[in-house]
């Protein structure tokens, strides 16, 4: 009779190289040695113990569950930008066909154990955004050694209440559609901040090509408290306003 398998929510990373596949035998060769490499030398200079690690290695990345005891936000603060400054050392001088670019996720979510390791939704989700258009075209666009997606439960619980040293607007909010899966994940280019909103439309008249008129000029409305005691004549005082 089989046991019940073990049920526990766990941080979940997952990593793919971009071009893996359409590399050359030789450059496939590298990546496969140079990924786990900078990826343990990132986890000992955060201070994280990746022997604890249950690593599923891939060809072109990995799949990591964590132990119960790692946190979001040491992942976020500290394993992160040592992954990306570990690229950065590594492509420099490099071609483009030979630039080692990864596109990463940080999830939290289920995690079974099972005779072969650990399967479950969260072990799903992380897969599916890896692999998902959305990332891989933000890597591309981006043109940067990495990009970070996390989920709504990274970034809901540990970004947006203020937990990590990143802030909600280093982050770009997209939509991953991978299959029957359809959620809202947020992107992190490291040591970056998306682009600015677009400019409010101009007014109708300057659309319409006449010149601008200069207008007043805008100040933050000051703050103003009078505290008198007693009757006050001030049947010939001045009163104004200094900015």
């Amino acid at each position: 009779m089989s046991q019940i398998p073990e049920f526990g929510r766990r941080a979940i990373i997952t990593c793919d190289a971009k071009g893996y596949g359409s590399s050359d035998e030789l450059t496939q060769h590298q990546f496969q040695e140079a990924i786990p490499v900078l990826l343990r030398g990132a986890a000992e200079r955060s201070g994280l113990d990746r022997e604890r690690w249950h690593i599923a290695p891939g060809g072109d990345g990995e799949m990591a569950v964590l132990p119960v005891d790692v946190r979001e936000t040491d992942l976020l603060d500290r394993y992160v930008p040592e992954v990306e400054y570990a690229l950065r050392r590594h492509n420099h001088n490099r071609t483009e066909a030979g630039r080692l670019r990864l596109r990463m996720v940080i999830h939290h979510g289920s995690a079974v154990s099972s005779p072969s390791g650990y399967s479950g939704n969260g072990i799903v989700t992380a897969a599916r955004v890896v692999d998902s258009d959305a990332l891989r075209a933000a890597l591309k666009d981006s043109g940067a050694d990495l990009v970070v997606a996390v989920t709504a439960p990274v970034y809901q619980d540990v970004v947006a209440q203020g937990h990590t040293r990143l802030r909600p607007g280093d982050f770009a909010l997209t939509t991953v559609r991978n299959k029957e899966y359809e959620e809202p994940v947020w992107v992190l280019v490291p040591g970056r901040h998306p682009e600015s909103a677009p400019a409010a439309a101009p007014p109708a008249a300057l659309a319409a090509g006449e010149p601008a008129r200069p207008g007043p000029e805008r100040r933050e409305s000051p703050a103003v408290t009078n505290v008198m005691n007693g009757d006050v004549d001030a049947s010939h005082a001045t009163f104004g306003v200094r900015y």
